[in-house]
């Protein structure tokens, strides 16, 4: 199994040289995205090396936590990862703890879900491309498929990464243009030089590798090839954990131990007066790696793929062929993330998902605190009311729920507008809301036959300007703002920075896009001071996964249920259906979705009695709202929401 390490390390230059120039194709919208939240990267193997890069950079550069766990780690947390991104990463994309993962985590509902895999076709490949959030990237590296350690794979995947995040912050080229312009030395003579210098740890059979923040990821890849390729015992610390009580080791097997410490720029000072405090017996290597802390990280990476190329030669093992055991293939193989049980008398599947989107708490969580059948409880009561209720109206969010934010200029899909037509047809009153105007006039035509167009009731600027699809005259796009808005108008204009956001006026309301020099959540909580600051009486203020909006008093996206009420043949209080994505204030379909017959494709609110998302497990956006629109049956002239029982899953 493998190839020899030395070739692994000659194909390095020619990886450095493609990973610095490769296209990197949707991925740094995929990071810019996500970055909007705390990161779980997950990785095991040498792709835990590239979590732990990953999870370094979204602290660099979205300032904001991060952190690397091995596939078991985040499959077992009883956490909540509804509100947080995770990005997987993966040389080969077919290994069981990676696809057993993938297909865990899914059901999980990451706010983002990225994933990042070193080769083209792979079996995660074909499972990622049926879910259509999930964030996927492969390429493969010039030099194929590594050996038995990562290598060029490792090497590549971390380019590539902090490239994406660079690009995605809009912040300068973060790599040097060449690997020896990264080493200060050609990589031939950064080798000689450093087997040259280690000579005094391979004399000693135990390791401790000392570190800063910017070589910890080099630090995590040289524990993993040394114990992988069986190279030697390493014990990992960085300068001051050492301190507390790890030094104790060499006083105890300082005769058995040498000390290698990886040394960026940042902590020069640090490990120099550590190391100068060491036992003067135990021989010690210091290697440098300089830049700012992310080209450090890298640099400290390359160098420690060398230094694992001295302790083969040095020890007689090579790294990329150290030979696997039949019961270590055995162990690899293991199926290790199995299919949840499905006893019939147990939690359906679907029931403990709208459980756990609503509490933000697992099903186990509320098994715990005797909390679960009063949820249950809710839950039955919510489905009662909605397979009880026969609708004549049905009022639906644009974007986010019949469409995907990143589509939302596009057409809409041929099987949403396949379903509004059949809805129409039955007889119902059809209304839309959205923050948007014209734009979705124009897709609403495409999709909805021109015979229906007086039947469907369309809400623009968030209900702002109410009209039927077939009014030519609407809505009003006069880049002008009632006078309500004046004054956040005035007080936005002295707040904002040219670049960090496009404001666009819209008599009811006030639009605010991030800009490529602002973060989205910075970019709200100055809007959110500026209309309270302001203190407009009603003038209120929402958010959608792309803008923000300052809507003046009185403007809701409840103005479309009640102009569809009115329409409703029948009684007044006829219940009308609400779709929508953003039931949680603030987002912009939480006055939508807070009536009594309300579904979220997405986000819900903590309402028991409104706003369920009960999509199944792993489902989120268009292809909910698909779904729901396909369980409305015609029931005489109304339509009736059917549902079915599926999987299930115990409480534990």
């Amino acid at each position: 199994m493998g190839r020899p390490y030395a070739e692994e390390m000659d194909h390095l230059v020619e990886t450095y040289d493609w990973a610095a120039v490769a296209p990197l194709g949707a991925l740094p919208p995929a990071i810019r995205r996500a970055a909007a939240k705390p990161l779980v990267a997950v990785g095991s193997g040498g792709s835990y090396t590239t979590a732990s890069f990953a999870a370094a950079s979204h602290r660099h550069y979205a300032s904001i936590l991060a952190t690397a766990m091995t596939p078991l780690e985040v499959v077992s947390t009883p956490q909540s990862l509804r509100e947080v991104s995770i990005f997987l990463a993966t040389a080969g994309g077919g290994n069981p703890d990676v696809i057993g993962a993938f297909e865990k985590l899914i059901c999980r509902e990451p706010k983002r879900f990225l994933v990042l895999c070193a080769r083209e076709g792979s079996p995660l490949a074909r499972k990622a491309l049926k879910h259509p959030d999930v964030d996927f990237t492969e390429f493969d590296p010039p030099s194929g498929k590594d050996g038995f350690l990562a290598t060029n794979s490792l090497l590549a995947s971390v380019m590539l990464i902090v490239r994406a995040y660079a690009a995605a912050f809009d912040a300068p080229e973060p790599l040097p243009r060449s690997l020896s312009e990264l080493l200060h030395a050609e990589l031939g003579q950064a080798a000689d030089e450093i087997h040259e210098r280690c000579q005094l740890l391979w004399k000693r059979p135990h390791l401790v590798v000392l570190y800063g923040p910017s070589c910890h990821t080099a630090a995590i890849d040289l524990e993993s090839k040394f114990t992988e390729a069986a190279l030697g015992g390493v014990h990992l610390a960085d300068f001051r954990n050492f301190a507390h009580g790890r030094h104790h080791w060499l006083a105890k097997r300082g005769q058995e131990t040498a000390v290698l410490a990886l040394v960026s720029d940042e902590d020069h000072r640090l490990a120099d007066a550590m190391v100068n405090l060491l036992p003067k017996d135990i021989p010690v290597v210091q290697l440098t790696a300089s830049g700012d802390s992310i080209q450090a990280g890298l640099a400290a990476l390359v160098q420690v793929f060398l230094v694992v190329s001295s302790a083969g030669r040095a020890r007689e093992i090579d790294p990329g062929k150290p030979g696997v055991p039949p019961f270590g293939r055995q162990i690899y193989r293991f199926r290790a993330f199995t299919p949840d049980d499905k006893p019939p008398d147990e939690l359906p599947l679907e029931e403990a998902a709208a459980i756990e989107r609503k509490t933000r708490a697992s099903v186990a969580t509320h098994h715990a605190r005797g909390t679960l059948e009063q949820w249950r409880a809710y839950y039955r009561d919510f489905r009662a009311r909605l397979a009880k209720a026969r609708f004549r109206g049905i009022v639906l969010d644009y974007d986010g729920t019949l469409c995907r934010e990143t589509d939302r200029f596009d057409p809409l899909p041929s099987a949403v507008g396949g379903q509004l037509n059949r809805l129409l047809h039955a007889g119902v009153i059809l209304g839309v809301a959205t923050g948007r105007g014209k734009s979705v006039k124009t897709t609403l035509r495409q999709a909805v036959q021109r015979r229906y167009w007086e039947r469907v009731i369309v809400g623009y600027y968030n209900g702002g300007d109410v009209a039927s699809l077939a009014d030519d005259a609407r809505p009003n796009g006069n880049e002008a703002v009632v006078s309500s808005l004046e004054p956040v108008v005035e007080t936005l204009k002295r707040a904002l920075a040219p670049s960090a956001a496009k404001v666009t006026l819209r008599l009811p309301q006030i639009t605010i896009e991030p800009g490529p020099d602002a973060k989205a959540d910075e970019l709200w909580n100055l809007v959110k001071h500026v209309v309270f600051a302001v203190a407009v009486p009603g003038v209120t203020v929402v958010r959608s996964s792309h803008s923000m909006d300052v809507v003046a008093p009185g403007v809701s996206k409840q103005s479309v249920v009640d102009r569809v009420g009115q329409l409703v043949p029948g009684r007044g209080d006829a219940p009308i259906l609400c779709v929508g994505d953003r039931g949680l204030w603030p987002g912009n379909d939480y006055a939508l979705l807070g009536t009594p017959h309300s579904l979220s494709v997405d986000e819900v609110s903590p309402d028991p009695g409104s706003c369920w998302n009960l999509a199944r497990p792993g489902r989120r956006g268009p292809p909910v709202a698909l779904d729901y629109l396909e369980h409305l049956e015609a029931d005489g002239e109304a339509l009736r929401l059917v549902w079915e029982r599926t999987q299930v899953r115990r409480p534990r």
